[in-house]
């Protein structure tokens, strides 16, 4: 072989060799985080869980105890065929994604025409649907701990004595507070976090779902244009601290408010249902001055209101978009930003206190076992 081909060669190995080698050593997401996978009996004596502070994936009780882990896609077309629709007819994998809006009834057919793309739906619960649904969700697990909106929003949203149901299906649109979530293999939610500091639970009821979870103190490495399903070794993703876990059908998964998520769809169909919790979770250091999450989350609903209305003036300052695309999420009503949430904020508070009260349930758990495998020192993480 002539001098001048094997010195092109000897180089070409060379570079390949040193290519392979800085992708050897470059930093890597490990995804650290550990998500136990627990039963009710285990959540109910476990004081570092019933904080509220971590995430955990429930195994037990969504088969066991909800008929809601027997629905079918004909199932919710029965029963809520009303149910606004964004409709991603081209999966929603980034942050400029664009949904079309259409009724539950319209939607569904346009999603089992398959088209060789996977498609997405989200379906933000009217109070009107709420209702033909709650009672397939009963009993809630830990009932102190997924206390829900239930035991609160009747008594801080009245009207007359009576709740305002006006009020309350608005709350429940505006904030999105209950969803319901359909999808085939390959659809994925960009990466972000919520814009309130509401917890979550999301109960995986047909299919499977894969997730990464990462906590707020992190948000400095993160951004919605990471794909932390295949941007393992992103130079800032690397340094994040957090979780993959993938929740199988009939299983639960709770993380707190302001983590960022990312969910991929695993078959299909998949079916999901997310709930929000708030008065839920003890004091965090990473919600603001106030260390109370039921305070940021107050503070995030005041936020809004201040986009819509202002004391002394009574017209609208936002504009209802809900008017020209029906489906679309409406404004805030000024009686929720004048009146209800200051109300409903004293029972989220009374709530929060009662969790670590003497009179709480009994814990065999001090808490620091968890504790340091869940969230300990960055050496120990390291180590792990």
């Amino acid at each position: 072989m002539p001098s001048h081909v094997t010195g092109v060669l000897a180089a070409a190995v060379a570079f390949i060799f040193c290519l392979l080698l800085r992708s050897a050593s470059a930093a890597k997401q490990k995804f650290k985080l550990h998500i136990p996978r627990i039963t009710v009996a285990e959540l109910q004596t476990n004081a570092t869980l019933r904080t509220g502070l971590y995430p955990y994936v429930l195994t037990d009780h969504v088969k066991s105890q909800w008929k809601a882990s027997n629905w079918t896609l004909d199932y919710l077309a029965e029963k809520i065929p009303f149910e606004w629709v964004d409709f991603y007819d081209r999966n929603m994998v980034d942050e400029s994604s664009k949904p079309y809006l259409f009724k539950f009834k319209e939607a569904l057919p346009k999603f089992q025409d398959k088209i060789g793309v996977p498609r997405y739906m989200q379906l933000r619960l009217s109070l009107r649907g709420w209702k033909r649904l709650r009672k397939d969700f009963e009993p809630l697990p830990v009932r102190d701990i997924f206390w829900s909106d239930e035991e609160w929003i009747g008594k801080c949203m009245q009207k007359n004595g009576k709740p305002d149901k006006k009020a309350i299906d608005n709350f429940y649109t505006t904030v999105q507070w209950k969803f319901l979530l359909i999808g085939e293999e390959g659809t994925s939610m960009f990466f972000h976090k919520d814009g309130t500091a509401s917890s979550s639970w999301q109960a995986q009821l047909i299919g499977k779902k894969k997730w990464t979870l990462c906590p707020n103190t992190e948000s400095r490495y993160l951004d919605t244009r990471i794909d932390t399903f295949k941007d393992f070794q992103h130079p800032q993703f690397a340094k994040a601290y957090c979780g993959q876990v993938t929740v199988n059908e009939g299983e639960l998964l709770y993380y707190p408010g302001y983590w960022w998520h990312h969910t991929l769809q695993l078959e299909t169909p998949s079916v999901a249902y997310t709930g929000a919790l708030v008065g839920t979770e003890t004091d965090r250091d990473d919600v603001g001055r106030d260390r109370r999450p039921h305070a940021a989350f107050l503070a995030d609903m005041e936020q809004k209101c201040r986009k819509c209305w202002q004391p002394g003036n009574p017209n609208r300052l936002c504009d209802d978009i809900s008017l020209q695309w029906p489906g679309a999420a409406p404004p805030p009503l000024r009686v929720m930003c004048d009146d209800y949430f200051q109300e409903c904020f004293k029972l989220w508070d009374e709530h929060a206190k009662s969790l670590l009260s003497p009179s709480s349930p009994k814990t065999n758990d001090d808490g620091s076992g968890m504790l340091s495998w869940l969230l300990g020192d960055k050496k120990k993480r390291d180590e792990v």
